[in-house]
């Protein structure tokens, strides 16, 4: 049996106070929610290279990371402009794992961004709101089952955050 992995930190005291600020809801600071930003492996493994990479690479484009990250996963970087629901559908048909830790990946990137820089990036704010737009579909929400509208009102919530100003 494999040990679990650690989980890394995430508290409103260690987080920037514009972050602070803009995430009231509690999900926002969950590791184990699963509708959260940060409640699944893909987040938690973004959340901890991001702070990394920030203390190697200041001023570097975050999507550098997400780049490695994508390519280190055997992730497909494409398909980010898809909010289709049959483009969407033929994705998942054709590579399920990509399109789901894909959109994961970049919300977490997103939301790392914020808790630790108090800014976003606008491309990956872009990418962002475009992987929310893909997980509200209906056949992305079913993934949820009795959890769908919950998940579809945090996706509403982290759409709503994300549409702030950051700069």
């Amino acid at each position: 049996m494999t040990e679990a992995p650690d989980l890394p930190d995430l508290s409103p005291e260690d987080s920037h106070p514009r972050a602070v600020a803009a995430l009231t809801d509690p999900f926002f600071w969950s590791l184990t929610e699963e509708t959260a930003p940060f409640g699944n492996e893909t987040a938690h493994e973004t959340l901890a290279a991001f702070r990394d990479f920030r203390d190697e690479h200041p001023t570097t484009s975050p999507l550098q990371l997400l780049d490695a990250l994508l390519e280190r996963w055997e992730v497909d970087n494409a398909g980010w402009n898809a909010v289709d629901a049959a483009e969407v559908q033929a994705l998942g048909e054709q590579d399920e794992y990509s399109l789901l830790t894909r959109d994961e990946a970049i919300l977490a990137l997103a939301f790392s961004q914020i808790l630790t820089e108090g800014r976003l990036d606008a491309e990956v704010r872009r990418r962002a709101l475009l992987a929310l737009a893909r997980q509200a579909l209906p056949s992305l929400l079913s993934a949820f089952e009795g959890r769908a509208l919950e998940r579809a009102l945090r996706i509403d919530r982290m759409r709503a955050v994300l549409s702030e100003r950051w700069d």
